[in-house]
């Protein structure tokens, strides 16, 4: 959204004077509303196309990037309807480990933020052993990096000390497998087998660890 599009949104609609967010309405939020308005500017085909078009991008941005900002904005897209409409994380997971190198997507993913991690790093450093609150904070990070060895690291640590979660121990599971450890994965999973109760993601992620790296499910 440039200058012009900003022009013709406000048209008309008088300057603000206060910070004060009922000075327009006493109504509630109309959540729907908000998300069919923000919709049309998420569309990834046409807000590249509006970037594309903008007289402030054709001065600034050099016409040799045009072709890799698209995929950053199908990446904008996916996020956004992931917070509006819920999606499978892990498979988004997935697909931004090993199809991009964008780290903001696998910390949002993960829920967790560069100002989160930093904290929880800063943390870290000062404690002998990070505290557990840190933790998925510290194993987003190294994800975010592709730094696999210590995601693992991390993750076995939570499962040493009794803290890890069942979402963790998915993700433990595919990273072992994204890096070729499946026996690891295998013996993950046949050992918290009481644990984990068949559903729809269950049956998706052993199907994703079976096609792409040869992973066994338990009977």
């Amino acid at each position: 959204m440039d200058g012009e599009e900003i022009d013709r949104i406000t048209e008309g609609i008088a300057p603000l004077t206060d910070f004060y967010p009922k000075r327009l309405s006493d109504a509630p939020w109309d959540e729907q509303a908000s998300h069919r308005f923000a919709s049309t500017y998420m569309s990834a085909s046409s807000a590249i196309q509006r970037f594309l078009g903008s007289a402030m991008i054709d001065k600034i941005w050099p016409p040799a990037l045009n072709k890799p900002p698209q995929s950053y904005f199908i990446v904008r897209e996916a996020r956004y309807l992931s917070g509006v409409t819920g999606s499978n994380g892990l498979a988004e997971l997935d697909l931004y480990l090993r199809h991009s190198r964008l780290r903001v997507p696998v910390l949002e993913v993960l829920g967790s933020d560069e100002f989160r991690l930093s904290l929880a790093e800063t943390v870290a450093r000062n404690s002998e052993i990070p505290p557990p609150e840190t933790m998925s904070d510290l194993v987003a990070g190294a994800l975010a990096r592709r730094d696999f060895d210590n995601a693992i690291r991390l993750l076995e640590k939570e499962k040493e000390l009794g803290t890890l979660e069942l979402n963790d121990l998915f993700i433990l599971a595919y990273v072992y497998c994204l890096t070729g450890e499946v026996k690891k994965a295998e013996t993950l999973v046949g050992s918290n087998i009481g644990l984990i109760k068949r559903d729809w993601f269950v049956d998706w992620l052993w199907g994703k660890l079976q096609a792409d790296f040869g992973f066994h499910p338990p009977p």
